[in-house]
C-alpha cells in the first residue's frame, strides 16, 4: 500500500521562474523544494546557459549533464518559449495569471523592452510578485554593468576584509555571491507573497546581488559609522590560536580560544604541560611570541590526523575545526 507524501509548505503556490544561470534559478528551487509548483522558461534550442556549465556528466544527454544545472532546477517543469517574439505575450498572460511569483534575472530594462515588465504583469494579475534577481539593482550608477561573482565579491567590500593585511584581498570559493543572492531573493518572495495574500496587492522586489553582499558585513558599516574606522584584513602576526588554518598529519585544524574553555585545557589536549605556561595565557602575550607558540602547535599536530583532534577537542568543549574535504 502507497502512502501518501506529506503536503510542503508551499504547496498551492505557483512559482514562474524566467531567471537563468545560478542566483534566480537557484531561489526559484528553494521555493519547489518546499512544495510549490515552480515552472521554468527557458528559450528555445538552447535552454538555460547553465546548462553547459561545468561539472558534467558525459554520459547524460546533452541538455542535461550539467549538474550544477540539475542542482539548481531540480522540482521544476520546463517550458520552451521565446520571450522575445510577440508570440511570446499571450502564453505569458495566460501564465502569469495563474501565477503567485514571479522570478527573473534579465538586465534592467530588457522584460520592458518586450512587452513583458512588471508594470505589464501587474495590470494582467494586480496579486503577482516579481522579484527581480540582478548585479546591481533596477536603478543607480551601476545598474546596467555587467558582473561576475569576482566582480560582486570585490565591489561588495567583502575581499577587502578577507585575508591578511600584508597580502592581497581574497576572493572566497565557489560563487557565494550568486548564493547568497539566491537564498535572499526566495525568502524576500516569499514575504512579499504573504503580504499579496494579505492585502490583495501585488509588489515588485528589486534584489541586488551586490547589496546582498554587502549587508554581510555586519560589523564594517557600524564600525565607520559610529567610530571612524574601516575595518580590515588579518593582521601578519597574530596569535596561533585565532583560527588560521594549521597543518595536521592528515588535513588542517582552525583553532581558537574562547567558548568558555579554559586556555589550559590545550594542555590536555596535546598533553603538552608548555600550554600551561602563564606566558601562555592571553591573546597579546601569544602574539607577542607567535613564532614560538605556532612551532608548539606544528609539533603537536605534526603526528595527529584533524579529525581526531576535533573530536577530542570538541569533547573537552574546545573551539577547534577540522577543515573539511572529500
Amino acid at each position: 500500500m502507497e502512502t501518501e507524501q506529506p503536503k510542503g509548505a508551499l504547496d498551492g503556490v505557483r512559482v514562474l521562474d524566467l531567471s537563468h544561470g545560478i542566483a534566480g534559478p537557484f531561489a526559484a528551487r528553494l521555493l519547489g523544494d518546499f512544495g510549490a509548483d515552480v515552472i521554468k522558461i527557458e528559450k528555445p534550442g538552447t535552454g538555460d546557459f547553465a546548462r553547459f556549465l561545468e561539472p558534467l556528466k558525459s554520459d547524460a544527454p546533452a541538455p542535461e549533464q550539467s549538474l550544477l544545472f540539475q542542482y539548481l532546477n531540480w522540482n521544476k517543469r520546463s517550458v520552451a518559449l521565446d520571450l522575445r517574439t510577440p508570440g511570446a505575450r499571450p502564453v505569458m498572460k495566460r501564465l502569469v495569471e495563474a501565477t503567485d511569483i514571479v522570478i527573473e534575472s534579465f538586465r534592467p530594462g530588457t522584460l520592458d523592452g518586450w512587452g513583458l515588465g512588471v508594470d505589464q504583469m501587474l495590470e494582467w494579475n494586480p496579486r503577482v510578485v516579481v522579484t527581480s534577481v540582478t548585479n546591481f539593482g533596477q536603478t543607480g550608477p551601476y545598474a546596467s554593468c555587467r558582473a561576475s561573482d569576482l566582480v560582486l565579491q570585490a565591489m561588495s567590500g567583502i575581499m577587502q576584509i578577507s585575508g591578511r593585511v600584508d597580502r592581497e584581498p581574497l576572493k572566497h570559493g565557489l560563487s557565494q555571491s550568486y548564493f547568497c543572492a539566491g537564498l535572499n531573493a526566495a525568502y524576500a518572495s516569499l514575504v512579499a507573497y504573504t503580504a499579496a495574500a494579505a492585502d490583495g496587492i501585488g509588489e515588485h522586489v528589486d534584489l541586488s546581488i551586490h547589496e546582498c553582499l554587502a549587508s554581510e558585513l555586519v560589523l564594517n558599516e557600524p564600525y565607520y559609522a559610529f567610530l571612524g574606522a574601516v575595518q580590515g584584513r588579518r593582521a601578519a602576526v597574530q596569535d596561533p590560536f585565532s583560527g588560521e588554518p594549521l597543518p595536521a598529519r592528515k588535513g588542517f585544524l582552525a583553532i581558537q580560544t574562547g567558548g568558555g574553555a579554559a586556555f589550559e585545557n590545550y594542555a590536555d589536549l596535546f598533553e603538552r604541560e608548555e600550554f600551561r605556561d602563564p606566558a601562555f595565557a592571553s591573546r597579546a602575550q601569544r602574539e607577542r611570541r607567535a613564532q614560538e607558540v605556532r612551532a608548539l602547535l606544528q609539533e603537536c599536530l605534526a603526528h595527529r590526523d584533524a579529525k581526531e583532534v576535533f573530536l577530542k577537542g570538541a569533547q573537552r568543549r574546545l573551539l577547534v575545526g577540522v577543515v573539511q574535504g572529500a
